[in-house]
């Protein structure tokens, strides 16, 4: 076998080899193993959560009006303030009920998002879902997203970005 003839040969193979990642990429990209988060019982209420304090103790008020993505269970926003030094996924998980999730990656810079459906927080980016708690459900991703307390008064949820 000439050099030629060899070359042709590994062509023809990384060629094949492209053309299968891709058709197996087509076939299986979307399919993902669903966990889902169980309902909270009936009649059950947010955990006893402290009484918000002021800008100067770390709390970061986010008014509802500014996010009517957040009016409903299962709702969420991505709250950004740079001043407090906060970027967070905030969700609403029952009523009156919140979490708080830093908002970038663990494994990478990417932004997560929340899948309502599926009851997980995930990076669109190389994949790594976390649960409501911040913790890891599938890597690549090891360290959890910082969480953070949420407290819902009035017209505002707090946000406590300890300082």
């Amino acid at each position: 076998m000439t050099d030629l003839d060899r070359r042709a040969a590994l062509l023809s193979l990384a060629r094949g080899g492209c053309a299968l990642a891709t058709l197996g990429a087509g076939c299986g990209g979307e399919w993902r193993e669903a966990i889902v988060l169980a309902p909270p019982p009936e009649g059950a209420s947010c955990p006893d959560l402290p009484q918000p304090g002021t800008a100067a103790e770390g709390w970061v008020e986010v008014r509802l009006e500014a996010h009517p993505g957040l009016e409903s269970p299962g709702g969420h926003a991505r709250v950004h303030a740079p001043e407090a030094l906060l970027d967070v996924l905030l969700v609403h998980t029952t009523p009156g009920c919140f979490v708080a999730l830093w908002r970038i990656c663990t494994h990478g810079d990417c932004g997560v998002d929340w899948r309502p459906g599926e009851g997980v927080v995930e990076c669109p980016c190389h994949g790594s879902r976390f649960a409501l708690d911040g913790a890891v459900l599938q890597g690549p991703a090891r360290r959890p997203l910082a969480a953070f307390t949420a407290v819902r008064q009035g017209a505002s949820v707090f946000i406590h970005r300890p300082r």
